[in-house]
C-alpha cells in the first residue's frame, strides 16, 4: 500500500502526467480551484498540475509510466498573477483580458487562474481559446468559446459552445481567417452576456507578422489589459506593436514545464480524440451542403466540349475532373499520370491553374461540420470520396442529417487522432516542375 503524501502550507505538489491525486484530508488548490477530501485530480500525459496546500493535507498519489511527482517549496501562482487578477476583478462592469506569450510559458495556467478567481468573485465568466495549436476549450485547429459555470482544474473540462474552424495548428498561414474566427467568438461572448472575458492566444510571437497579428487581435478583443508572460525579452517586438494598449508583463511561474514537439503533438492528439469520441462513418452528399476550402467533388464538372479539349491534350481521360474560376482539378489513378508538357499545354489553353491529385489523396483530412444555422457540430476525418456520386465518407460523432456546411482543413489525422503526413505533393503551379 502506498504511503500518502503529506503536504504542508507553503508547499506545492507538482504532478506530471499520466498521474492522479486524491485528497484524503485537508485542502489544496489547483490554479485557484479548491480540492477537498475525496476529490480526485487526473493529470493527462504531457501536462503538469500544481497542488498547493492551503491547509495541512494528505494525498493519495498514483503515478503512471512517464509521470512524476515532486514536492517543492512555494506557490505556483506568482504574486504578479494575483495582483493582476485582483485588479481586473475590482473593475466595475465588464472586464476583458488578453493573455499572450510564447510556447510553454504558462498561458493556459494563467487563464485557468483568472477564470477561477473571477468565478469566486461572482462574475459571469467566459473564455476564448485562440491557441489553435494547443487548444483546450475546443478541438485543435479551432478557436473556441465556452462559459465557465464553476471553478475548473483544467480548461479541457470546458467544452466549446461555439467554435470557428481554422483548419491549421498555426494562424501564421491564414491570418485573415484566424482574425475572422476571433471576431466571431467575441461576438458569441457578447451574445452570451459574460461580464468577465479571458482570451488566450497562440505562441506565434517571432517576426513582424506575429506582432501585427497580435495587434489586430487586440483591436478585435478590445481588452482592458493585456497580460504578457515572458522569460526574457522575446516579446519586445510584440509589445512595441501594442502601443496604446495597457500591457502588464508578468513573470513565468518557476514551476511551468517546457514540452518538446512530440509532447505537444500528443496533447493535440488527446484533443482530437476527445472530440471524436463516439464517432461513426457518415456519408455527406456534396451537392447538398456548402463546402468551404479546396476539396475534390465540390466544384463544377466541365462541359462535354471542355472534356474533349482536356482529353485531346492529355491523350486520355482523367478519373475525375472539375473546375472553378481559378483552377482545373484533375484526379488520376496512381498508375496513370500526365506528363509536365501536357499539363503546361493545358494550362496555356485554359488560362488557369491546373492541379493534379491521385485517387484517395483526400483521405485523413480534418474537417469541421456545421448545421444550417451556422452552429459548430464537431470535427471529423475524411475516410474516402466517391467522385462519381460526389459523396464523402467522414468519421465523426455528428449525425449526417444535421450537416449543412463542411469546412476542410490543412491537417490530416487518423481515426485515433494522430496527425499523419499527406501524400506526395502533386499540385502544379505556373512555372513549377513536377
Amino acid at each position: 500500500m502506498l504511503t500518502p503524501i503529506r503536504l504542508e502550507p507553503g508547499k506545492t505538489l507538482l504532478l506530471d502526467g499520466p498521474s492522479s491525486a486524491t485528497v484524503l484530508s485537508g485542502l489544496v488548490s489547483v490554479f485557484g480551484a479548491e480540492l477537498k477530501p475525496r476529490r480526485r485530480l487526473v493529470v493527462r500525459k504531457g501536462r503538469r498540475m500544481p497542488l498547493e496546500a492551503i491547509e495541512p493535507s494528505e494525498l493519495d498519489v498514483v503515478v503512471g509510466q512517464g509521470g512524476a511527482s515532486t514536492v517543492v517549496e512555494g506557490s505556483p501562482i506568482p504574486d504578479s498573477w494575483r495582483e493582476a487578477a485582483e485588479s481586473l476583478i475590482s473593475k466595475q462592469g465588464e472586464a476583458r483580458v488578453m493573455v499572450l506569450g510564447g510556447v510553454d510559458v504558462g498561458k493556459t495556467s494563467l487563464c485557468t487562474f483568472l477564470v477561477n478567481t473571477a468565478l469566486k468573485a461572482g462574475r459571469s465568466v467566459g473564455i476564448i481559446d485562440a491557441d489553435v495549436g494547443q487548444s483546450d476549450v475546443g478541438p485543435p485547429c479551432t478557436i473556441g468559446f465556452a462559459r465557465a459555470g464553476k471553478p475548473v482544474l483544467d480548461l479541457s473540462e470546458l467544452r466549446a459552445e461555439h467554435a470557428f474552424f481554422l483548419g491549421d495548428k498555426t494562424p501564421s498561414y491564414m491570418v485573415d481567417r484566424a482574425l475572422k474566427g476571433i471576431e466571431e467568438m467575441v461576438e458569441k461572448a457578447e451574445e452570451e452576456g459574460v461580464d468577465f472575458l479571458v482570451v488566450n492566444t497562440d505562441g506565434w510571437i517571432s517576426g513582424q507578422g506575429a506582432a501585427e497579428y497580435k495587434r489586430a487581435t487586440a483591436s478585435i478583443v478590445r481588452p482592458d489589459v493585456i497580460l504578457a508572460l515572458q522569460r526574457g525579452g522575446e516579446l519586445k517586438q510584440v509589445i512595441a506593436a501594442l502601443e496604446g494598449w495597457e500591457v502588464r508583463v508578468l513573470e513565468v511561474s518557476p514551476f511551468v514545464k517546457e514540452r518538446d514537439r512530440e509532447t505537444r503533438r500528443e496533447l493535440r492528439a488527446q484533443g482530437y480524440r476527445r472530440y471524436l469520441e463516439g464517432s461513426k462513418i457518415i456519408s455527406v452528399q456534396l451537392d447538398w451542403v456548402e463546402v468551404e476550402g479546396d476539396f475534390p467533388g465540390s466544384g463544377l464538372r466541365p462541359s462535354r466540349e471542355r472534356m474533349a479539349l482536356i482529353r485531346s491534350i492529355l491523350g486520355f481521360d482523367p478519373l475525375f475532373c472539375e473546375e472553378d474560376t481559378r483552377r482545373l482539378l484533375l484526379i488520376f489513378d496512381e498508375e496513370v499520370l500526365p506528363g509536365q508538357e501536357a499539363l503546361d499545354s493545358l494550362r496555356a489553353q485554359l488560362g488557369k491553374d491546373v492541379e493534379v491529385m491521385r485517387r484517395g489523396e483526400e483521405k485523413n483530412l480534418l474537417v469541421a461540420l456545421y448545421d444550417k444555422e451556422g452552429r459548430f457540430l464537431g470535427i471529423g476525418t475524411v475516410v474516402g470520396l466517391d467522385y462519381r456520386k460526389r459523396a464523402v465518407r467522414i468519421f465523426t460523432p455528428v449525425d449526417e442529417e444535421q450537416v449543412a456546411r463542411l469546412c476542410v482543413g490543412r491537417i490530416r489525422i487518423d481515426k485515433d487522432g494522430n496527425e499523419v503526413e499527406g501524400p506526395a505533393e502533386l499540385k502544379s503551379a505556373p512555372g513549377e516542375v513536377m
